[in-house]
């Protein structure tokens, strides 16, 4: 796999995980004033998209609900495991 492929996956990616944010905006805003915030929390506060090995994971400490976290892990396979068998 070219660096320019897994440049564009990575895009792919986050452009799924920005919908997804997009679809959830009322939780992380009422999940941020529970919290008493200063900020809106993202769904990337939540996990990290290791840039040199693609490998994704959680944070320890994310309160993110199942539901949230397996549209990021469905969309992570989509784009980075389905594809790359295909290839």
């Amino acid at each position: 796999m070219t660096t320019a492929d897994l440049h564009k996956r990575q895009e792919l990616f986050y452009s799924a995980i920005d919908q997804v944010e997009k679809d959830y905006h009322l939780y992380f805003g009422l999940k941020s004033i529970q919290k008493k915030l200063t900020q809106t929390e993202r769904i990337y506060d939540h996990f990290i998209l290791n840039h040199d090995t693609f490998e994704l994971s959680f944070d320890n400490d994310s309160d993110l609900p199942q539901e949230i976290r397996d549209l990021v892990i469905n969309a992570y396979h989509e784009i980075f495991l389905l594809k790359r068998n295909v290839s």
